[in-house]
């Protein structure tokens, strides 16, 4: 039986990227809309094993919301508010995506520690996007990753010191991001270089930043194990199932 899952687009033209609405963080990318649409299935399989969940059927995407942006999003640029960012949001809920929050941090600090050759340099990453050089070794992805989280939280006007440890460093974000539920839930927006956010987005965003960043990780440790560097690779959020 084939199982619908609504899904927001974004698009400049020259790239697609779509947000699995029900599972925060989830995402699909492609050249075209057609690219991206056709790896709904994976994703979800992907996110459902990481959460040991194993749900039998195929998963087949439903666009509900279709946005044009000028922003590059062929490198995965991105500012749009989801429908789902601006539901209002229970304790529950809220509890439930601090977890996963906390959860996602574990993995991608999981991944970074199996690397045997953190500094090991990927050719095909030296280029430019839209926030500067990407990073190309697998410890500058991880800085990369720590400090846009500090990023987040200045979005809805939260400034605290970098914490050099980066588990502690998540656990400091979801304790502020759970002061700010207890103070308005998810009632407001704020608008701050011309985008628009809300809690939910916040927690949305970091879900999908951890794991756009983890892929590519795992990505350069496929690649070390191709060229015999490493023995093994270890894929905690099932990106390559």
């Amino acid at each position: 039986m084939v199982k619908y899952t609504p899904v927001e687009i974004e698009t400049n033209g020259k790239g697609y990227l779509g947000f699995l609405c029900d599972y925060p963080g989830a995402y699909i990318r492609g050249k075209s809309i057609e690219e991206a649409l056709s790896k709904t299935g994976h994703e979800l399989q992907s996110y459902q094993k990481w959460l040991g969940i194993e749900e039998k059927g195929a998963f087949q995407a439903h666009v509900v919301k279709k946005h044009e942006s000028s922003l590059m999003i062929e490198d995965a640029d991105s500012n749009i508010l989801l429908e789902t960012d601006l539901e209002p949001m229970t304790k529950r809920e809220f509890d439930e995506l601090s977890f996963l929050l906390l959860k996602s941090g574990k993995t991608t600090y999981q991944i970074y520690q199996s690397a045997e050759f953190k500094d090991w340099i990927d050719q095909d990453r030296i280029r430019k996007t839209f926030y500067g050089d990407t990073p190309k070794t697998i410890r500058e992805i991880l800085h990369h990753i720590d400090s846009v989280q500090y990023y987040y939280l200045s979005r809805m006007r939260i400034s605290v010191k970098h914490i050099s440890d980066f588990i502690k460093g998540r656990e400091l974000c979801v304790e502020k991001l759970q002061q700010l539920f207890h103070k308005n839930c998810n009632n407001k927006i704020n608008n701050i270089d011309s985008e628009s956010w809300t809690l939910k987005k916040i927690l949305r965003r970091f879900l999908w930043h951890d794991r756009i960043h983890s892929k590519s990780m795992i990505k350069i440790l496929k690649k070390q194990n191709e060229m015999g560097l490493i023995t093994s690779v270890q894929d905690p959020f099932f990106f390559f199932i």
